[in-house]
C-alpha cells in the first residue's frame, strides 16, 4: 500500500505560512535551510510520523530562483509535491524507468536544523517535467528522527496523520492509469467531496479533482467555481497536488480544537465528514477528514 511520508506546501514567505498554521491550531517547527541555499522549511510533525513541510525561498532568494517548486512558491500555490519513503532510491528509480516513467535523480539533499544537526537524504522525482502527479521518493541517510518527529502539541490531538493527497488533473482516468502502472493503485470511485469532479482511490491515500464540470454522485449540480479554479491551476502549474487532508479519529474533537470551515459530506457514500482549515492560505488546500 502507498504510504505518504510527507507533503510539501509552498509559498513565497515561510513566516506567513507558519503564522497561518498557528492561527488555525497547527504548530510548526523551523527545520532550517536546504543545502541548495535557495529554500528553507518548517515541519508540522503528525502523530503517525508523516508531516507537512512548509517550504519557501530564503530571504536572499527570489521565488522564481528557488530550486524546489519555484512556480508554486512564486504563486503562493500551497500544495506542491508529495513524497513516499523507499528503502533504496536508486532501485526505485530503476523500477520507475522499467515502467516507462521518466526520472530526475537520484539526488543527494540536505538541510541544517537550527540546533546544528545536519539532515541528509537521497531523493528522486518521477514523471514529465512540470508534472507532480507522481510522488517523489526519499530515503534517509541520517536517522529519520533527524528529519521529523511528531509535534508534542499534536500527539494527543484528534489528528492522526496525512490521509489524502488530492491531485488536480485534466483526465482522472489517464492519471489513474499512470498511478496504477507505477504504484498499482486501484480504480478511483466517484465521491462526494470538496471539488466538482471528485473521485477517490479506495484503500489508497489519493484522490482526483478533474477539470470540467459535471453533476456530483447525488445528481446535484455543483458550483462552477471549483472547476474553474482547478482548470486555472492546471493551466498555470501543471497537474499535481491541489489539496491535502489530514485524518481525524475524533472529528467532533477536531472541530473544537482547530479552526475549521463548515463541514461537508465526504466519500463514495457521503457518510464521512470533512472541513477546510479556516484561513485564506488553507481554504480549498488543506483540510481534515473523518477516518
Amino acid at each position: 500500500m502507498l504510504t505518504i511520508d510527507h507533503v510539501a506546501f509552498g509559498g513565497s514567505e515561510l513566516d506567513h505560512l507558519r503564522a497561518a498554521a498557528a492561527d488555525v491550531g497547527l504548530p510548526s517547527e523551523y527545520g532550517g535551510p536546504h543545502g541548495n541555499g535557495t529554500t528553507h522549511m518548517a515541519v508540522v510533525g503528525l502523530p503517525d510520523g508523516s508531516y507537512i513541510e512548509f517550504i519557501a525561498p530564503t530571504e536572499e532568494t527570489a521565488p522564481d530562483d528557488a530550486d524546489f517548486w519555484s512556480a508554486h512558491l512564486a504563486a503562493d500555490a500551497g500544495p506542491a509535491g508529495w513524497c513516499i519513503e523507499v528503502s533504496n532510491v536508486a532501485a526505485s528509480a530503476k523500477t520507475a524507468i522499467d515502467s516507462g516513467v521518466r526520472v530526475d535523480g537520484p539526488h543527494e539533499a540536505s538541510r541544517v536544523r537550527p540546533d546544528g544537526t545536519r539532515v541528509e537524504w537521497d531523493m528522486c522525482f518521477e514523471g514529465p517535467t512540470d508534472d507532480e502527479r507522481l510522488p517523489f521518493v526519499i530515503a534517509d541517510r541520517t536517522p529519520r528522527s533527524y528529519r521529523t518527529t511528531p509535534n508534542l502539541d499534536l500527539v494527543d490531538s484528534p489528528l492522526v496523520g496525512t490521509a489524502l493527497v488530492v491531485l488536480a488533473v485534466e483526465e482522472a482516468d489517464r492519471t489513474a492509469s499512470l498511478l496504477t502502472r507505477r504504484h498499482r493503485l486501484p480504480t478511483p470511485i466517484e465521491s462526494d467531496g470538496p471539488f466538482d469532479r471528485f473521485s477517490i482511490c479506495p484503500g489508497a491515500p489519493v484522490a482526483y479533482a478533474e477539470t470540467g464540470g459535471v453533476e456530483n454522485q447525488s445528481g446535484t449540480a455543483q458550483t462552477q467555481a471549483d472547476t474553474d479554479d482547478i482548470a486555472s491551476r492546471v493551466d498555470s502549474l501543471g497537474e499535481g497536488p491541489c489539496a491535502y487532508f489530514l485524518a481525524a479519529d475524533d472529528f467532533e474533537a477536531a472541530t473544537e480544537q482547530f479552526s475549521l470551515t463548515d463541514v461537508q459530506s465526504f466519500g463514495p457514500d457521503g457518510d464521512r465528514r470533512a472541513a477546510w482549515f479556516d484561513h485564506g492560505v488553507f481554504r480549498g488546500r488543506l483540510g481534515v477528514v473523518e477516518l
